[in-house]
């Protein structure tokens, strides 16, 4: 095995660090488990996973390094499956306060839809909130009776990823032709595929700020970031208008029609952000000329379409 060079010793310190962030994040939430513990826990989570997967690929599958990285992948992965539930419904609550905020805040006479709409958005707050409560007190449940294993596999973690050498292939391009053959598997992007691509491309988007310091990792790493919020910012606006069009006490006619038009804007704002992301991926290397220059712009469907044309 190769001896670290300086770069490398500051990056196995990095993720050390990381992994002692983590291990005290990880006590926070489970004590209480806030809008801001659940966020950062579940971000530190994302970042950890995606450098061990990343150094995963260099490793022989049987070796103790691989062994403890996979044992943490598992245990990471049912932890952010818990971290994710609660992690949406706080940003779902926190859009509505907003919309709930800028449909009476500004006026000095309010409509009568405008007071009909906010008193549907209370009543959808309110069952999230609801919702929220209880999410959170089976979350503090599952972390602390889980805390024991994760502890352990962040520490055989922690050990096998001491004296490791990064890889001399240059990481940029090899994001670039990771980005390549993600983007392949999506011929057309639509309603139905948009959110998948959006976590295809997580890891990316995490590997590159580990090694940001290189300019081209720096450049995609902001180009990542770009279309997870605007694909995001698409999927939390539809998935509101479904909640609030369903459930035994859903009756926010008004709601809804706000919510689907939120949902039609924002989902054409993420194809166009789609078009120029991988465009301009495209154009980071030659290596990664087998992207597409563009991707094919699916229709908007049902509802959504409506809106539009209306």
């Amino acid at each position: 095995m190769n001896r670290l060079s300086r770069s490398d010793e500051q990056e196995a310190e990095m993720l050390s660090d990381k992994i002692e962030s983590w291990r005290e994040l990880l006590e926070r939430c489970g004590r209480k488990p806030t809008k801001k513990r659940v966020h950062a826990l579940r971000v530190a989570t994302l970042r950890i996973q995606a450098e061990v997967e990343d150094e995963l690929k260099e490793l022989p599958r049987a070796s103790h390094e691989a062994q403890a990285m996979i044992r943490f992948g598992k245990v990471a992965e049912k932890l952010r499956d818990a971290l994710g539930g609660v992690r949406e419904l706080d940003v779902w609550i926190g859009k509505i306060q907003g919309l709930r905020e800028s449909l009476s805040g500004s006026m000095t006479y309010v409509p009568r839809s405008s007071r009909e709409t906010s008193r549907q958005l209370e009543r959808l707050e309110g069952r999230l909130t609801r919702k929220r409560e209880s999410a959170g007190e089976k979350l503090a449940a599952q972390i602390g009776k889980r805390q024991d294993n994760l502890l352990s596999a962040a520490r055989e973690l922690e050990k096998s990823t001491r004296g490791r050498a990064d890889s001399d292939e240059d990481r940029a391009e090899k994001l670039l032709k990771e980005f390549a053959v993600i983007v392949a598997e999506f011929p057309t992007f639509d309603e139905e595929n948009l959110h998948e691509f959006r976590k295809s491309i997580k890891k990316i988007r995490y590997v590159a700020e580990v090694h940001e310091a290189d300019p081209r990792c720096e450049r995609i790493a902001a180009q990542m970031k770009k279309v997870q919020g605007s694909i995001g910012e698409w999927h939390d606006w539809q998935v509101l208008a479904r909640t609030a069009g369903h459930g035994k006490h859903a009756k926010g006619a008004e709601a809804v029609e706000l919510l689907s038009g939120l949902t039609a804007e924002a989902f054409e704002k993420a194809l166009a952000t789609c078009d120029g992301v991988v465009r301009g991926m495209a154009e980071m290397g030659p290596e990664s000329s087998g992207v597409r220059k563009a991707p094919v712009r699916a229709e908007v469907a049902g509802d959504a379409a409506d809106l539009k044309r209306a």
